[in-house]
């Protein structure tokens, strides 16, 4: 076939919506900071990040509808408040006191819609088994999924020496993922727990990611009835704990189920 410019801007076209279409369809978002060690008073370039197996595509704040943007820290709780834009983002952080400094980012819901096939893979690949048990139990595994999302996300960036209680915040969002242990100070192992509705989330698949390495790994655990899980951990590369839990929506008319994706990244860079 011979390729006219028209035909090669219907290939692009084609090519750019594929595009778009994965990145809407990929699964980890987290928060990635240029660097997550720093000193007093130190810019660093502030990154969202979308993709799959800790890897993907960096997107622009700015289009996401803001429900909370705040930052944690010894000095308490700071937020933006509107549309996130590079100057009131590179005015608000400034990194000014020594210890923790915890961001939290949570956004309005967005809409997706996949065939069942898809939407039925994508329940058992994120381990949300008791939705998958419903539709199967309520015949509803040809049914089309649509679904109602936000991202409840945050990282924790280390300012100088000292070390305070900050990385265990409750933020208050409806997916929480927090550590028991401070991870700037411990070197064997580490706790997180996962609690949804300010409850714990029993049986989450809770995924631990490590890049930056030699050979990146991942690792899958189930929540407790704690919701906790326990991993071996080393202070080295870049890390990101992550869960999703899932329910259904509460206006059957809008989606049939609202769903809460929530990760919480550190490094040592």
């Amino acid at each position: 076939m011979i390729l006219t410019i028209q035909n090669m801007k219907k290939v692009s076209i084609i090519l750019a919506l594929l595009v778009v279409s994965l990145i809407t369809f990929a699964h980890e978002f987290w928060l990635e900071p240029q660097k997550f060690l720093l000193s007093i008073g130190e810019k660093i370039n502030f990154r969202v990040f979308v993709g799959e197996n800790f890897t993907g595509e960096e997107v622009d704040f700015s289009k996401f509808e803001v429900a909370k943007f705040s930052i944690y820290s010894s000095k308490g709780e700071e937020s933006i408040k509107g549309k996130l834009t590079e100057q009131n983002l590179s005015d608000f952080l400034k990194f000014d006191a020594e210890g923790n400094h915890l961001i939290a980012f949570n956004n309005t819901n967005k809409h997706i819609e996949l065939e069942a096939d898809k939407f039925n893979e994508y329940l058992k690949d994120d381990g949300l088994d008791n939705v998958l048990l419903f539709r199967k139990t309520n015949k509803q595994l040809k049914k089309r999924g649509t679904e109602e999302y936000q991202r409840c996300v945050k990282t924790l960036l280390q300012v100088e020496n000292v070390h305070d209680e900050t990385y265990r915040i409750n933020t208050g969002m409806k997916l929480e993922i927090i550590p028991e242990q401070n991870p700037y100070l411990s070197d064997k192992s580490l706790t997180f727990k996962v609690l949804f509705d300010n409850k714990p989330l029993k049986n989450a698949l809770v995924v631990v990611w490590q890049k930056g390495i030699e050979k990146s790994n991942k690792r899958n655990f189930r929540s407790d009835a704690d919701g906790k899980i326990t991993f071996v951990f080393e202070p080295k590369g870049i890390w990101m704990v992550s869960a999703v839990n899932m329910v259904p929506h509460s206006n059957p008319k809008e989606a049939d189920w609202q769903s809460y994706w929530g990760s919480y990244t550190f490094g040592f860079n």
